[in-house]
């Protein structure tokens, strides 16, 4: 006579922790890649921008260049305050960067499909789409300063290169930042019903 062996399979939430712990396990090495990348990526920008600022001449020179106009001499009040500006729009990026390591962060303590990570994924999005806006005002003002002792018209200083291919590109990866963590947490959310359910 033949027995048959029966196994209880272990209830949906232990399958579903087991998983994501092994899935965890798997992406540590790139969560932690992902966050020092996006922490040096913020660092490198700011130090970017304080090296680019601190040579007044060479700055003249560029925007003179491309505007085809002979700037002179920029006056210290203008390169701080163009700085500032620079600095302030900084802050939207590092706003990325910050939701990036919470993102991965998240990642590596296990919380990978939960509303949680959804929202720091739609965060980086709305994060991105400020960035890019925040950067687009700010170029206006920081050319508005550094070319306000020259003849240029208002047009020409408010309009050449208002937008540029980048601001484009960061527009279209933050819709789609956004739209995943909008799409994921609509499925985190059918599935926690459907847990309900069953």
């Amino acid at each position: 006579m033949r027995t048959l062996s029966w196994t209880i399979a272990p209830p949906a939430e232990v399958s579903n922790a087991l998983a994501q712990e092994a899935l965890r396990e798997r992406i540590a090495w790139l969560c932690h890649l992902t966050r020092a990348v996006a922490a040096g990526w913020a660092i490198w920008i700011l130090i970017a921008a304080m090296r680019g600022w601190s040579d007044p001449a060479k700055i003249t020179k560029m925007l003179g260049t491309y505007l085809n106009a002979d700037l002179g001499t920029v006056t210290c009040w203008q390169i701080a305050a163009g700085f500032v500006v620079q600095i302030a729009a900084w802050i939207p990026g590092a706003a990325i960067s910050y939701c990036i390591w919470r993102l991965f962060g998240g990642y590596l303590h296990g919380r990978i499909f939960t509303a949680d990570a959804a929202l720091w994924v739609e965060r980086i999005g709305i994060a991105g789409l400020t960035t890019v806006a925040v950067g687009i005002v700010a170029r206006r003002i920081e050319w508005l300063i550094l070319t306000s002792h020259s003849d240029l018209s208002l047009s020409t200083r408010l309009l050449t290169q208002f937008l540029v291919p980048g601001d484009l590109l960061g527009v279209l990866f933050s819709l789609f930042v956004l739209a995943v963590g909008h799409v994921f947490k609509t499925a985190v959310e059918i599935a926690d019903d459907n847990a309900g359910i069953v």
